[in-house]
Formats: structure tokens, C-alpha cells, sequence
């Protein structure tokens, strides 16, 4: 019988031996698995620090289905959130800022997760955009008699004007624009029904107004604004 018991003692030296022995998956790696680098550009939006809205484009570094790294020249915290544009794919998505870490003076490496895997983000991602074909494809829509537009930013809503659309974005009539880079929730009403949207101000004119590109729109939204352009060019 001790013959026995000694054996079980010494399989068990044995197997905790090998699983001592056996190194552990770090942090670091289980974080990388999955993980591919990109060379590409990519649009990033967010609230700064302090600082108001903040629009830039700047490389990823690698890229996961369930988030990326990024460089960045805005300084960012944890927990922060961010708007990601891919426009060779028209997709758009949020993620949380997990870390950051200085790179030099003037950029930033930030850690960025989605709340979900999303790995159908990053397709097309690096593709050149055509934009001469986009306007060509988008022409712009003059509204003598103008159309009513909610816009809210930044703490601020209003109702204003709009003075030409198309279906890549509009331009409205407003003393005190948002400023350029913001990101604006948008609603406006087509004879098909509501439309609402996200965009970006790319020019801001303080008296006169604004310009604002969509962010891509919802099937449906995209839908309704085609066949009011569809009328009016008709």
C-alpha cells in the first residue's frame, strides 16, 4: 500500500512540475493576439480636454475586431470616447480610449476597444477615395425658399435654415454656427419622412453659417434624402 501512495505522490511532483514549468500567456500578449498592422489613415472625432470638438486624420498602427492603436496629436484620457470614420467603407464606429502613452512631442499612441468585436470596420480601410467622383455623384441642391434643420452640439441646440443639400451634406443659414470639426446630431424633414443624421462642420462662418458633412447615413435616412434629390433634380 505505501508502494501506491508513494507512486500518486510522485505523479503528482510530476504534473505540478510540468505546469510550473509551462509560461503563462502575458497581458501584453493576450492584448496583441489577433492583432494586424495596418498602414493606413484613418478619421478620428472627439470632445477634447478643455479644448471643444477636435476633428484629425492620422495613422493606425495595428488593428483588431475588437479595437486598434492608434496615433493621435489630440490629447486624450481613459475612458474617453471617440468617433472612427472609414470612408472607403462608409462605416462608422465608437470606441473608448483604454490607454495612451507619449510617442514624442507632438503624438500620442492610443489604445482604443469597441463595446462589441467589429471586424467588418476595417475593410476597404487604406482605399483611396475618389472625391471628384463623389461630388460628381452629389450635387449640390439649392433651396430658394429653404428647409427647417435641428442641429445640436456641444451642449447647444437649435433650429436654422438650410440653404443648399445634397446628398453628401447641406449648408445652413446661422448667426452662430458650431464650430469647425464639431460633430452635430442633425433632423430634418423630406417629403418621404424624417431624416436624422450625424455630421461634421467643415467650414463655419460666425453670421453667416455653416457647412456640414453627413457622417454616413442609416439605410433609411439615405434613402428618403435620394428620392428628395431625386424630385428636385428631376
Amino acid at each position: 500500500m505505501s508502494q501506491i501512495f508513494e507512486a500518486l505522490r510522485q505523479a503528482e511532483f510530476l504534473e505540478s512540475t510540468r505546469l510550473s514549468a509551462k509560461p503563462e500567456p502575458t497581458i501584453t500578449e493576450r492584448r496583441r493576439s489577433g492583432r494586424r498592422s495596418i498602414a493606413a489613415q484613418i478619421r478620428i472625432y472627439g470632445h477634447g480636454q478643455g479644448t471643444g470638438p477636435f476633428f484629425e486624420e492620422n495613422s493606425v498602427i495595428n488593428a483588431s475586431r475588437t479595437g486598434a492603436l492608434l496615433l493621435m496629436k489630440t490629447p486624450v484620457v481613459a475612458g474617453q470616447k471617440l468617433l472612427l470614420i472609414n470612408e472607403a467603407a462608409e462605416r462608422v464606429q465608437e470606441c473608448r480610449v483604454v490607454r495612451t502613452a507619449c510617442c514624442d512631442s507632438l503624438q500620442f499612441e492610443v489604445a482604443v476597444e469597441f463595446s462589441s468585436p467589429h471586424p467588418e470596420f476595417w475593410t476597404r480601410l487604406g482605399e483611396p477615395v475618389d472625391i471628384r467622383a463623389e461630388k460628381r455623384r452629389s450635387p449640390r441642391v439649392v433651396l430658394p425658399r429653404g428647409m427647417d434643420i435641428t442641429w445640436q452640439g456641444s451642449g447647444k441646440r437649435a433650429i436654422s435654415r438650410v440653404q443648399t443639400i445634397s446628398a453628401g451634406g447641406v449648408s445652413i443659414v446661422a448667426r452662430e454656427p458650431a464650430s469647425k470639426g464639431e460633430l452635430l446630431q442633425l433632423s430634418f424633414e423630406v417629403p418621404a419622412g424624417p431624416v436624422t443624421a450625424e455630421g461634421v462642420v467643415r467650414h463655419s462662418h460666425p453670421g453667416d453659417g455653416m457647412g456640414v458633412e453627413f457622417v454616413p447615413l442609416s439605410h433609411e435616412s439615405q434613402t428618403r434624402l435620394n428620392h428628395l434629390l431625386k424630385k428636385l433634380l428631376g
